[in-house]
């Protein structure tokens, strides 16, 4: 929920390709209420960055079946 939003320290988008991009700041266009989370991204995200890379990597295991490993491509 919106109201959930000012109790943030970090935002992040998450996709395949980019894993996670930080979110600068977020614009309630009902109440003009701006929520900012900095330029770069914060601890979380980046641990979530390296855990996520590490595991489309295959350096850390994936416990939740998220990846399919296809031989000989």
């Amino acid at each position: 929920p919106v109201e959930e939003l000012e109790t943030f320290e970090e935002a992040g988008a998450c996709g395949t390709a980019a894993i996670i991009s930080p979110i600068k700041k977020i614009v309630d266009r009902d109440t003009g209420r701006v929520y900012e989370y900095g330029d770069e991204a914060g601890p979380i995200s980046t641990k979530l960055y390296h855990q996520l890379r590490g595991i489309q990597e295959g350096t850390v295991e994936d416990t939740h079946g998220w990846t399919e490993v296809i031989e000989g491509v």
